[in-house]
């Protein structure tokens, strides 16, 4: 069974619970809310990467596509 971290309606109290999903579903229906904990080793920090078009580790190639869509659009809001 899952492990999912809910804060207690009534206290406020944040705890994880070992629960299935339907029991978890429950929970959140009588007023539970399910706190979202990131894994830590799958969060990806202190990188720039290819959003809208720039970052130091996007392709060359890539960069190029881009660069034509633009030249192609000239109402393009695409930032090469």
């Amino acid at each position: 069974m899952p492990t999912y971290r809910l804060v207690h309606p009534e206290t406020g109290k944040v705890d994880d619970y070992l629960v299935s999903i339907s029991e978890m579903k429950a929970m959140v229906e009588q007023g539970w809310v399910q706190v979202f904990v990131p894994n830590p080793n799958s969060i990806i920090a202190g990188r720039t990467t290819s959003g809208q078009g720039g970052g130091q580790f996007t392709s060359q190639g890539w960069k190029d596509v881009l660069g034509e869509i633009k030249r192609k659009n000239p109402g393009s809001s695409i930032d090469v």
